[in-house]
């Protein structure tokens, strides 16, 4: 089940040292960002979120308030360079919503159809076009802004 649903896992490694590393980490966070960001373009500090220690949850700032991927990572200081692991998912429960509204979906539809009492089987895959189609939408919009989010993030973990 976990294949359908997308995540990244992507690690950098730099020269910078650890306090390098969270100083640009920390300069990108907003931590008070406005509900509904007006500002176009690129912004200064384009994540949200909270690091601890040397872990950290994030997500982009988003100007139209769309879901966008959760980024999580940790930063390891190993054999004198600094790697950083990042993973990008979706939300959980965005997940569990999806899943639910989807099963719901299928679930009345099927009825819908077996109730006509006909036999019609190919009737029965209606209810699996919106889906798809829903999946794909999600996938794509997923694969686009990570690969905004991947950019911010090679730009702050990049060494001098």
């Amino acid at each position: 089940m976990a294949v359908f649903i997308p995540y990244e896992r992507i690690t950098y490694t730099t020269n910078l040292d650890k306090d390098e590393v969270i100083k640009r980490l920390v300069s990108k966070i907003d931590p008070n960002p406005s509900l509904l960001n007006w500002k176009f373009g690129k912004l200064d500090r384009p994540f949200k979120g909270e690091l601890l220690g040397y872990k950290f949850r994030l997500s982009k700032i988003s100007h139209n308030g769309v879901s966008l991927p959760i980024i999580s990572g940790k930063i390891d200081d190993s054999k004198g360079n600094v790697t950083v692991s990042v993973t990008i998912k979706l939300d959980r429960l965005l997940i569990a919503f999806a899943m639910s509204f989807y099963l719901i979906f299928f679930a009345v539809t099927l009825a819908f159809i077996i109730s006509s009492n006909r036999s019609y089987w190919p009737i029965i895959l209606f209810p699996m076009v919106p889906i798809l189609f829903s999946y794909i939408v999600a996938m794509i919009s997923f694969n686009f802004k990570s690969s905004f989010i991947k950019d911010d993030l090679k730009e702050i973990f990049k060494g001098e």
